[in-house]
Formats: C-alpha cells, structure tokens, sequence
C-alpha cells in the first residue's frame, strides 16, 4: 500500500468488515484486537478486489517496508536525508543492504535503486509541473549531486530532458502503486507468433519529435513491443517492407515539411500496399467529422491525443490483436 489513496481505499474496507483499528499506515494497520482466520480471508479477498494484497510472511513485509520508506523519503518529506540511503535503508530496518538488495531483487524482479530512482524522476516531474522551483533547486531537494546528475537520470528514464518535458501539452503521471513496478507479461499475442520469441512491431509516425520520443518511451517501457520511428509519412511508406503489426500515424504530419504527405495520404499509401495493416491515426483535434473522416480512409480508429491517449491506443491494440487471433481460429475451422 503505497499511496494516500490507497490509505483511505483500506480505512473503508476495515469498516465495511467491522474490524476495529487505530491507525492505516502506508504499507500497515495496527488493529486493535487480534483477528479471525474468517476475517483475516475475508480481509484478503476485499483487498484483493482494490488490487492489493494481505501480506503473509516476514519477507513480503519488508519488501512492503522497503518501499513504504522510499515512497515516504520523496514523495512525503521535505529535508533531503543527511545520510547515504542505502545505509539510512539499512537502520531504518535493521538489516544490512546486501540482504534487502538481494530480497528486494528476488521478490519483485527489480532493484531497490530502479524503484528509488523511478520515483524520484516522478517526483521531478511533479515539481516541474509546478513550476515553483528551478531544476537547480529539484536537484538540492531530491539529494541529487547536481542538476547535470538529475538531467542526465531523468533523459535516461524518460527519453526526454526536463525542458523537452516541460514542453509537452500533456504530461502524464503515474499513481504512486505504479511507480517502478517490473513489467509484466501482457495477453496479447500475435496469432502465428509468441510473445517469447517476437514482439509486436509498431510504427510511430509523428513529424513532432518530442510527442514521438514520449510515445516511443511509452511502448517501449511495456517490452513487448519494438518500435520504429518516423516524422514522415514518406519514410513510414520507404520502411513498410518491414512488415509492421500496426501504424500509428499523426494527422497532421506537413506541418514541419510543408509538401510532406499528411496522415490521410499516408493512411491511403499504406492501405494502397497492404490493406490488412492496422492504422490508428491520433490527432489534437477532437471533432467528430475528422474521426468520421480518418474512418471513411479506412483507418482502424481514432484517438484524440489526450491525458489518455496511450491507455486508449493500448485497448485499440489489444483489440485488434484479439479480433485476429479469433479471424485465424476460424480460419482453421
């Protein structure tokens, strides 16, 4: 439990069960009387049903402590420690840092110093989007040796600099429970193809580098997917013999290169060479004639770029991974 949210999500829970407590910590609830095995399962399943989980041995607990400290040292305290953190880690838990390194990597397939430093780039993010301080004064507050070390960190997990992501229209935040979770293994699959062996190939053609960098980051952080690139439609068409699963195309692409092909031009080219590629063309316009008109070209959706524009290329993306699984079943048949 890693979040305030998360915090008021379990107070409700306990009360719905009726089991008294005095506090909900991050991570903790101190009850007030001891349990019954009815309503200790009964408490598992309720949190399971908000995506949590009852912790039920001594290394899941430290593991949940682990991260409870990290969250609590950046996101939830203004002085910057005085001390080194792994050794800060290790009093606080009374453990030497070889052995929570060692847990921590074990039980959740990350390192504790990924899971620090994701947290701490999304920290950078939220005072970047304040603009109440510099990237000078973000680097004193997060302990960092200076603001080079911070740029550098931040463009090495985000793909883009901090004055590259100050300048998108719509910065993305993740919910603190999930920050610096391992990537998981997705369902999706190509039918003829496992996940193991080949990733889904998508092509990103957008002639604004910085919204193209941040899509890219996006996918590639999901690992099962490999990206190309392109800020034209014509370098898309050039590459389309490289068999791409899906396009996911701008609408607006000659705003930069005036004679360049627009996303429509470039939907009809590809359809031209293979009708049965996917294209999702995503556009800042939010206005039911374009969508109408993107469709009308043949394209497979339509997607406002939005706070959810990747959560809603990812359900297209599974839907058209699934509606072809099930046209090859049939197939089959």
């Amino acid at each position: 439990m890693v979040s305030n949210r998360c915090k008021l999500a379990v107070n409700e829970v306990l009360e719905k069960l009726g089991i008294h407590f005095s506090t909900v910590n991050l991570g903790e609830v101190n009850v007030l009387v001891n349990i019954s095995t009815e309503q200790r399962e009964k408490l598992r399943v309720e949190l399971s049903n908000i995506g949590l989980l009852l912790a039920n041995d001594d290394k899941a607990i430290l593991i949940e402590k682990i991260k409870n400290i990290i969250i609590d040292s950046i996101h939830h305290t203004e002085k910057p420690l005085k001390i080194n953190f792994s050794h800060y880690l290790s009093e606080k838990l009374n453990h030497s840092y070889a052995y929570l390194a060692n847990l921590f990597s074990e039980l959740e397939g990350t390192t504790i110093e990924q899971f620090l430093i994701s947290h701490k780039v999304e920290k950078v993010k939220e005072l970047l989007t304040y603009g109440e301080l510099n990237i000078t004064e973000i680097s004193g507050k997060l302990n960092y040796s200076s603001a080079a070390h911070l740029s550098n960190q931040f463009k090495k997990v985000v793909g883009l600099s901090p004055s590259q992501f100050l300048k998108l229209t719509n910065t993305k935040r993740t919910p603190l429970e999930e920050i610096g979770k391992s990537p998981k293994k997705h369902l999706w699959q190509i039918p003829g193809k496992t996940l193991d062996k080949h990733k889904i190939k998508i092509f990103l053609v957008d002639n604004d580098p910085v919204y193209l960098k941040l899509l890219e980051t996006e996918f590639l952080n999901l690992e099962f997917f490999v990206v190309q690139t392109f800020e034209t439609g014509e370098l898309c068409i050039k590459n389309l013999l490289h068999s791409p699963d899906i396009v996911i195309s701008d609408y607006y692409l000659n705003s930069v290169v005036k004679k360049a092909l627009t996303g429509l031009e470039t939907l009809d080219k590809i359809k031209s060479f293979n009708p049965a590629i996917p294209v999702i063309i995503l556009s800042s316009q939010n206005e039911i004639e374009v969508a109408v008109n993107c469709l009308h070209h043949k394209a497979t959706d339509y997607v406002v770029k939005n706070k959810t524009a990747f959560l809603s290329l990812q359900k297209i993306i599974g839907t058209i991974l699934n509606n072809r699984k099930t046209e090859n079943s049939i197939e089959l048949v």
